[in-house]
């Protein structure tokens, strides 16, 4: 890093000294030219100044970087974000939480913790093996590389066997963990070493994904929690349905009464009609008769 410092300093005097000459040795040169000489020199200082202080600043994170590049415990951050990103992209913000304690009796957190449709808890924890993924590629023989695969199948039974135990609670959790490694050039390797999958799901009762297996596996829980709130709607559904069936046929009963009300009084009011009728004809006779009884006399 210092030699990246003092290769850019040379490198910009360098330019000003060309500038300087060049603007000194230019015909019809005058006062003008030698005060926008000054201002340029002027500007470029500080721009030099500012690239220093900004070189300086970003030593440290370069640093940083170069750690992270040799395998040191930091890069098991990367697993810790690459997770994160995965998790909150895909599952439902209630149905996960970070950093999660999930045995009161002890002080141990889980990358993760997953809440499943049955309420259980999938505890997953995040591992970066940068370290035997560049010692592998570093070297090109056969038996350094069996070597390195054989090492990094111990370290991945060892760290399985952790974290099994440590957050596998009966009836709290799942039956099984997540080991989740975060890129998918290192499960590249893991698939190199035969039976290594299996071995650790079916003794230590872990399951070993990458990032597009783990979308996956995260997506069909997010399924299992869309089906089961549809489900729940689908009840709040039928159940509205039923009481409206209900009303509806209260309703029905109702009006069923109300027409045959409706018919009766019709049937009164044409019995009554029938009677005005009958009135109405012996009115008129009566009138007939007592007409005629006038014009006898």
């Amino acid at each position: 890093m210092e030699n990246l410092l003092i290769f850019l300093s040379f490198a910009i005097l360098g330019v000003l000294i060309y500038i300087l000459f060049t603007l000194k040795n230019k015909d019809g040169s005058n006062k003008g030219d030698s005060e926008l000489l000054q201002n340029k020199l002027t500007e470029l200082t500080g721009d030099l100044n500012k690239i220093e202080k900004d070189l300086s600043e970003f030593k440290p994170s370069m640093n940083e970087i170069s750690k992270f590049l040799l395998g040191n415990t930091s890069t098991g951050k990367l697993g810790e974000w690459s997770l994160e990103s995965i998790v909150r992209d895909v599952l439902p913000p209630n149905t996960y939480e970070f950093q999660a304690q999930i045995n009161p009796e002890t002080t141990e957190k889980a990358d993760c913790a997953v809440k499943n449709t049955e309420g259980l808890i999938i505890p997953i924890d995040s591992k970066f093996y940068q370290g035997q993924y560049q010692n592998y590629h570093n070297t090109n023989s056969k038996t350094e590389k069996n070597k390195v695969l054989h090492g990094l199948k111990r370290t991945i039974l060892n760290d399985a066997e952790s974290i099994s135990k440590k957050y596998i609670l009966r009836n709290s959790t799942s039956n099984y963990v997540v080991l989740y490694i975060a890129s998918e050039k290192i499960i590249d390797l893991v698939t190199q070493i035969e039976d290594l999958r299996q071995e650790c799901l079916t003794e230590k009762n872990t399951l070993i994904l990458g990032p597009n297996a783990l979308a996956g596996f995260l997506d069909t829980v997010r399924l299992g929690h869309y089906a089961v709130q549809m489900n729940a709607n689908a009840k709040k559904v039928i159940t509205t349905v039923a009481v409206v069936r209900k009303e509806f046929e209260k309703f029905k009963d109702s009006t069923d009464g109300a027409v045959k009300n409706l018919n009766k009084a019709l049937g009164s009011v044409e019995d009554v009609q029938t009677r005005i009728n009958v009135l109405g004809r012996e009115i008129k006779k009566a009138d007939e008769n007592f007409e005629k009884n006038l014009e006898e006399k």
